[in-house]
C-alpha cells in the first residue's frame, strides 16, 4: 500500500514538471475564421479555437490572422477560469530584423530561426555590396576632370584613361543590376521562409506583411482545454449597397438590395455568414446624448468610406496608400442610427482587391406611378415611381440599376439622406404623351428705357395624352430668380393652377389628361436689366460631350 502510495506521487509530480515545461513553451495557434461582422470602413474578425490550458503560465502565438489589426482593437474571450496577463500585437514585414524579435516569436519559428539569420546575414552583405557600387559609380560620374592639375599628357595615355572610365562605369553598372537580382532572389527566400515558420497565407510573394498577436495566461487550476475566441477589427474591408430595380406594367416594383463587400484583410473569409453594420466600430461606447441641432449641411447623416478614420489627415494618408495599390475610393452617406443585415446563407469571401457582389434582401412595394416633365430643359415626359414609407426599407445612399418592363433603362442613384417625403426611382421615358415647348415671338419683345432693357417672354407649353388611360403629368416650368438689385423680375403670369416657388422661381403644374386629350400651359414674365451688360433671359439646356477628332 505504501509503494503504491509513492508511485502514485512521482506520477504527479512528473505530471506537474511536464506541465510547467508545456506552460513555458509557446502553443502556436491558427485557428481559423469563425464570424465576420463587415462594417462600412472596417470588420470585425472572430478567430476560434480549442486550447488546452495546464496550470501555470500558458503562452499562446496566434497566427494566420488579417494583415491590419487595428491597435487597441483585439481581444481574447471565452477564458472563464483563465487570467490573461498580456496581450501584444506584433506587425512583421519584410524589413523585420529576425534578431529583435520577441522571445515567444523565436521559440514559435524554432528551426526556421537559424536559416533566417543566415538569409539575413546574406541580405544585409549584399546589401552594402550594391550601396558601396553605387558609391563608386557616383565617384565615377563627378570626376568630370580625368587630367588632374591640367597635365599634358599624349593622346595615347588619354584614350587609356577614357578607355577605363568608360569599361569601369560599364562593369559597375552591371555588377550592381546582378547583386539587385540576387538581393531580390534572398528576399524573396526569406519571404517563403517567414511565411512557412509562421503559417502565413498572404499570397503576395515579394511583400511580406502580417500580424502576429501574443496572449500570457495564468491557469490555476487542473489541465483543461477551453474554447476560447480572438477578436479584432481589421481595415482595408468594408460593404456599399447597390440595387437592381424592377418595374412591371406600371402595377409592381421589386428592389433587390445587393452588398458590395470588399476583403483587402490579407486572409480569406471561408464558408461565412456574414453580418453587415452601419455602425462605427472606432467610435467609442458611451450612453446617448445630444449634440446641438443645427440647421444644414449633413446634420442627419455621416460620410464613410472604405478607410474611414476620426482623423482625418491620418485618413487621407490610408486612402493615398491604397490608392497606390490600386484600391478605389468611394464615400457614401449614412443615417445615425444603425442599420443592421445578417446574409442568410455563407459565402467564400477571398482577400484582395476584387469585391464580391452579395444578396441582403428584396422588397416587393406598390408604389405610386407619376409622370413628369420640365419642357424647357427636354421635350420628353418621364415616368417616375413614387415610394412612400421608405424609411422602413433600411436603404442607404448607393448605386442603382434601372429596370422597365425587362428592358435595361440605366443606372441612377438612390440617396435616403437627401430624400423627405418619399423616395422618387426613374422609369424612362414614355412614347405615348407628346410635349412641345415654344417661345411665342408675337408677345415677346425686347425694350430700351431709361437706360434699362425690358426683355419680355411668352411661352407656350402644350401636352397630349396619346394612350388608353387617364394619367397625371407634373409639369415644371421656371421664371429668373434676380440676386443683384439692378435685375428685375415683373409681370409673372401663367396659366391657373400652377404653383410658384419664390425661392427657386420653379412653377410646377398638375396637369390631369384624358385619353386623346390635350392641354396648354402659358408663362409670361419681363426681365428688367442695365443696358450696359449682357443677359439673356432664355436658358439654354445644351449637353455637352466629348468625341473622337476626324
Amino acid at each position: 500500500m505504501k509503494n503504491k502510495i509513492i508511485a502514485t506521487t512521482i506520477t504527479s509530480l512528473l505530471f506537474l514538471q511536464t506541465a510547467f515545461a508545456l506552460g513555458d513553451k509557446p502553443i502556436v495557434v491558427k485557428a481559423p475564421v469563425t464570424q465576420v461582422n463587415v462594417y462600412l470602413n472596417a470588420a470585425q474578425i472572430t478567430h476560434s479555437a480549442k486550447i488546452t490550458f495546464v496550470p501555470g503560465l500558458n503562452k499562446l502565438v496566434f497566427t494566420g490572422l488579417s494583415t491590419n489589426i487595428q491597435p487597441e482593437s483585439f481581444s481574447l474571450r471565452n477564458l472563464k477560469f483563465a487570467e490573461l496577463l498580456t496581450l501584444t500585437l506584433f506587425k512583421i514585414s519584410d524589413l523585420t530584423d529576425v534578431s529583435t524579435l520577441n522571445e515567444d516569436l523565436l521559440s514559435a519559428i524554432g528551426k526556421s530561426k537559424d536559416s533566417l539569420l543566415l538569409l539575413e546575414k546574406s541580405i544585409m552583405k549584399l546589401s552594402f555590396e550594391i550601396a558601396g557600387l553605387e558609391l563608386e559609380r557616383n565617384m565615377l560620374i563627378k570626376n568630370d576632370d580625368i587630367i588632374p592639375n591640367s597635365k599634358t599628357i599624349s593622346l595615347d595615355e588619354l584614350k587609356i584613361i577614357t578607355a577605363y572610365y568608360r569599361e569601369r562605369y560599364r562593369d559597375v553598372n552591371i555588377e550592381i543590376e546582378t547583386k539587385k537580382k540576387d538581393l531580390v532572389k534572398l528576399k524573396k527566400q526569406k519571404v517563403k521562409v517567414m511565411k512557412s515558420a509562421f503559417d502565413v497565407e498572404n499570397s503576395e510573394e515579394e511583400n511580406l506583411n502580417f500580424s502576429i498577436i501574443v496572449a500570457e495566461l495564468m491557469y490555476n487550476t487542473y489541465a483543461m482545454s477551453l474554447d476560447i475566441s480572438l477578436v479584432y477589427i481589421a481595415k482595408e474591408s468594408g460593404w456599399i449597397p447597390v440595387y437592381d430595380v424592377f418595374s412591371t406594367n406600371n402595377k409592381s416594383l421589386k428592389i433587390d438590395y445587393r452588398a458590395k463587400i470588399l476583403n483587402n484583410t490579407g486572409i480569406d473569409w471561408n464558408n461565412q455568414i456574414i453580418t453587415l453594420s452601419t455602425a462605427d466600430p472606432f467610435d467609442y461606447y458611451k450612453a446617448p446624448d445630444l449634440d446641438p441641432f443645427y440647421i444644414g449641411g449633413f446634420g442627419y447623416n455621416k460620410k464613410y468610406s472604405y478607410n474611414s478614420n476620426k482623423d482625418e489627415n491620418e485618413d487621407e494618408q490610408v486612402q493615398q496608400q491604397q490608392q497606390k495599390k490600386g484600391q478605389e475610393q468611394e464615400d457614401i452617406f449614412i443615417p445615425d442610427h444603425e442599420i443592421k443585415f445578417t446574409l442568410t446563407k455563407k459565402y467564400n469571401f477571398k482577400s484582395g482587391l476584387i469585391p464580391v457582389f452579395v444578396d441582403v434582401t428584396s422588397y416587393d412595394l406598390t408604389p405610386d406611378y407619376i409622370y413628369r416633365c420640365a419642357p424647357k430643359k427636354e421635350e420628353q415626359v418621364y415616368q417616375i415611381a413614387r415610394i412612400k414609407e421608405w424609411e422602413k426599407l433600411n436603404l442607404l445612399d448607393g448605386e442603382a440599376s434601372i429596370y422597365n418592363n425587362g428592358n435595361y433603362l440605366g443606372k441612377s442613384y438612390i440617396r435616403p439622406s437627401d430624400i423627405e417625403d418619399y423616395l422618387e426611382l426613374p422609369l424612362g421615358v414614355v412614347d405615348f404623351i407628346y410635349v412641345k415647348y415654344r417661345l411665342v415671338s408675337e408677345y415677346s419683345s425686347k425694350k430700351i428705357l431709361a437706360g434699362d432693357i425690358v426683355a419680355t417672354r411668352n411661352y407656350e407649353i402644350k401636352l397630349k395624352n396619346t394612350g388608353t388611360e387617364k394619367i397625371i403629368v407634373e409639369v415644371i416650368d421656371q421664371v429668373p430668380v434676380s440676386e443683384e438689385s439692378s435685375v428685375k423680375t415683373e409681370g409673372v403670369e401663367y396659366t391657373e393652377g400652377g404653383e410658384k416657388d419664390a425661392l427657386t422661381g420653379k412653377i410646377t403644374w398638375k396637369a390631369e389628361l384624358n385619353p386623346s386629350s390635350d392641354k396648354a400651359y402659358l408663362l409670361k414674365y419681363s426681365v428688367t436689366y442695365p443696358r450696359k451688360r449682357g443677359y439673356s433671359p432664355f436658358q439654354s439646356y445644351k449637353k455637352k460631350k466629348t468625341r473622337s477628332k476626324f
